[in-house]
């Protein structure tokens, strides 16, 4: 065995035997080899992580975030989303270098693995320079995480420096796929992403769903996120957005319907037929005073729903551990139910709904042998934690992205006791830091 790993708890999400007690995973190259207890695996790892006192799950997915934000941490508290668009993001962002976006991934990269996200979904429709979006790419393959970058686009509405023509869009996207998607032997990936249903106009977003289909590449579209958004939308085409975008064909196994707060059981069922799957943000969602997405209905109706963490300026920080927990207890008090969701469905809304949205739950999602080996090792001997009677419980209701101390990612050691061993994180933050503050004092000089 190339990597064994010895620890109390080995949760792997399977159906026949979902935790081991007392448990081993021995990985070979990027797959396991073998899931079983501790004292049947005789064979020794070229490396062995002793991890007593802890317990291994999944790699979790990161379904949704936009990583140049790490930059604007803290700026525009406490505004609703359209004004947090206009007074923050729309200004710093219009000021972004390929420097900036660069260092600025990352970080975000390197935050999300040392929170126990071993697959992140970025986001990203900043394109000051053409060449913005292939720094993001480029940060995520020296990082080690696995990651899957959807470009984005407005071509309608925001304010002209953002809007961009459906051609320059198409081929710009055509170009990051055959450039970068399945490179590293798969582990970056590339998607299309109109922005919203209200930003984005019906023929481009036509021409992304045929990109989409073309390649096989994911279709990421903010999607209901607020009522007022909703409301546009309905006064401009009498549809509210789901069934706008059923009613344009945009809906699908391949789309992926990001918030999806305000919709109705009526969409819902479109939802479900379609295959189409959801991404829920409950930290941004409560954050920015969006509303409560019908997660547990949405559960109930057969939806695949995926979590995400959004971006850290309306998080602040993409944390996945944190919001397992944060998704439970909207939902239970939002529901006025204790039982509304559970501790096992957001953790697998985190791992095997993640997997499945990106078409990977044959090598993704839970811990089997012949799967990837993208793993998670969750110290529980913390006095927060301890004493654990049930990993998942503690994982969702006691842990945060701290308590993570090893991660795997493709059978590589990418964080070990905590510490990053494929980038300098001490100099990553030092420059994204240079970044930030450099970033705001120019964005005082944009006239918008």
């Amino acid at each position: 065995m190339d990597l064994v790993i010895r620890a109390d708890y080995v949760v792997t999400l399977a159906k026949d035997r979902p935790i081991l007690k007392q448990g081993a995973v021995g990985i070979e190259g990027d797959r396991i080899a073998y899931v079983g207890r501790a004292d049947e695996l005789r064979e020794r790892g070229e490396i062995e992580i002793d991890a007593r006192g802890m317990s291994v799950f999944p790699g979790l997915v990161n379904a949704h975030t936009h990583m140049f934000q790490v930059l604007m941490r803290g700026l525009g508290v406490d505004l609703p989303l359209l004004d947090w668009l206009k007074s923050v993001i729309w200004p710093l962002s219009l000021a972004l270098t390929e420097e900036d976006v660069y260092w600025a991934a990352l970080l975000g990269a390197i935050e999300n693995l040392k929170s126990g996200a071993t697959t992140v979904i970025d986001n990203h429709y900043i394109h000051t320079s053409p060449r913005n979006t292939d720094r993001v790419l480029e940060a995520l393959r020296q990082s080690g995480v696995r990651g899957c970058v959807v470009r984005g686009y407005y071509d309608r509405v925001v304010p002209e420096p953002f809007r961009e023509d459906i051609d320059t869009v198409v081929r710009e996207s055509e170009r990051l796929i055959r450039e970068w998607h399945g490179r590293e032997e798969g582990r970056l990936m590339v998607g299309v992403a109109p922005m919203t249903p209200w930003f984005c106009s019906a023929e481009s977003m036509a021409r992304a769903k045929e990109l989409s289909d073309r390649y096989g590449v994911p279709l990421h579209i903010h999607t209901a996120e607020t009522k007022a958004e909703v409301e546009a939308l309905v006064k401009e085409v009498g549809m509210r957005h789901v069934e706008y975008l059923d009613h344009i064909r945009l809906l699908g196994p391949r789309t992926h319907v990001v918030h999806g707060v305000w919709v109705t059981k009526r969409e819902i069922q479109m939802l479900a037929e379609s295959g189409t799957h959801v991404v829920h943000n409950p930290v941004s969602n409560m954050y920015l005073g969006s509303g409560v997405a019908p997660i547990p209905q949405m559960l109930r109706s057969g939806v695949n729903v995926a979590l995400g963490t959004d971006g850290p300026a309306s998080n602040n920080n993409q944390d996945t551990i944190a919001s397992l927990k944060f998704a439970a207890c909207l939902h239970k008090v939002s529901n006025v139910d204790p039982t509304a969701i559970t501790a096992w469905q957001v953790l697998e809304m985190a791992t095997v709904s993640g997997a499945r949205l990106l078409g990977l739950e044959r090598d993704l999602g839970t811990i089997e042998v012949g799967k990837k080996a993208d793993l998670i090792v969750v110290d529980m001997r913390k006095p927060h934690i301890a004493p654990v009677h049930d990993p998942v419980s503690a994982l969702v209701y006691n842990a945060n992205g701290n308590d993570v101390s090893t991660v795997v990612v493709d059978g590589r050691v990418v964080v070990q006791d905590r510490r990053v061993t494929t980038v300098d994180e001490r100099l990553i933050v030092e420059k994204a830091t240079e970044s930030a503050m450099s970033l705001v004092e120019r964005a005082k000089e944009i006239e918008f």
